[in-house]
């Protein structure tokens, strides 16, 4: 399905103006670069066959469902970590049919995500080369990995993740997009218990939309910090007062997060900060998008 397409079917569908609208400020801010990307996770979905429209639909539904919920009680109000993991991480059917899909279809048509994905397009993929050991923790659907391997083709990853679903949904996407197997390695990690990587073996390392999810934001970056070199490249993305179905820690301000990295000796060289209201100054949505590419300083 083409991008045009998209947007023509996604208009069918009550409360949709403002993804649209977002459609419209990326084709017009990013050009090229922004409708490669939105038209290639486009022609994933054709691949798996998956229907973009219909997962879309559900997935804003929700989207608006948790904005309400914030702008109402200014907190996101989800169980604790352990009740998420098992009703979402643990539950083949909302990971494989809505919450994966879901996220890999956002990133054609949210301004939050697009906009921090520029800083990871323009700024830190660049700086990769071809010998590099990368890690990611948490990669969920699989997007990151797949920007990194479709680009660095010899490039090897390590990818962890607490759900047994995002592994089986990443590899099937990995797999269906042709990436070469023997350039990534997805496993089991929970950043609580450790993952299974040794101290300073990392050049770089993707900490993407996960220190949201978890009770203890500091732990995801201390882990991705320790497996490092020095010199080695972290990129971190997270959110403030963006609700989610499992999102359980908020930010003050950016500062709480860029102070959490500097605790870790990593030191910012480029970021991103996205307000909503950047674009929508009337919305409601105050969501905050954060993106940093920092380096290990010893």
């Amino acid at each position: 399905m083409e991008l045009d397409m998209f947007s023509k079917e996604l208009r069918k569908i009550p409360m949709t103006g403002g993804f649209l609208s977002q459609i419209e400020i990326l084709k017009h801010r990013y050009g090229n670069e922004y409708m490669e990307v939105a038209e290639s996770i486009l022609g994933l979905f054709d691949i798996l066959g998956l229907d973009a429209v219909k997962i879309s639909r559900k997935y804003i539904y929700d989207y608006l469902k948790q904005l309400d919920y914030f702008i109402k009680h200014q907190d996101y109000g989800h169980a604790d970590f352990d009740e998420i993991r098992n009703e979402i991480y643990d539950n083949k059917n909302t990971m494989l049919e809505t919450y994966m899909p879901g996220l890999l279809i956002s990133y054609a048509y949210t301004t939050i995500l697009y906009e921090k994905n520029h800083l990871f397009i323009s700024e830190f993929l660049p700086r990769l080369k071809d010998d590099m050991q990368g890690v990611e923790v948490g990669f969920g659907e699989g997007f990151y990995l797949w920007e990194v391997l479709r680009k660095n083709t010899k490039v090897k990853m390590a990818g962890f993740d607490i759900s047994p679903y995002a592994i089986e949904f990443a590899s099937h996407m990995l797999e269906m997009a042709g990436i070469p197997s023997e350039s990534y390695k997805l496993q089991y990690g929970n950043v609580f218990e450790g993952i299974q990587q040794p101290d300073k073996s990392a050049d770089f390392a993707i900490l993407a939309e996960v220190i949201e999810h978890i009770p203890n934001p500091q732990s995801g970056i201390k882990e991705l910090a320790r497996v490092l070199k020095k010199g080695g490249l972290l990129y971190l993305t997270t959110v403030i007062n963006s609700n989610h179905m499992d999102h359980i820690s908020n930010f003050e301000s950016p500062a709480v997060v860029e102070e959490m990295l500097r605790q870790e000796h990593m030191k910012i060289i480029e970021k991103r900060i996205y307000h909503m209201t950047d674009d929508f100054p009337e919305s409601k949505d105050i969501s905050i998008g954060l993106a940093y590419i920092a380096e290990k300083d010893s």
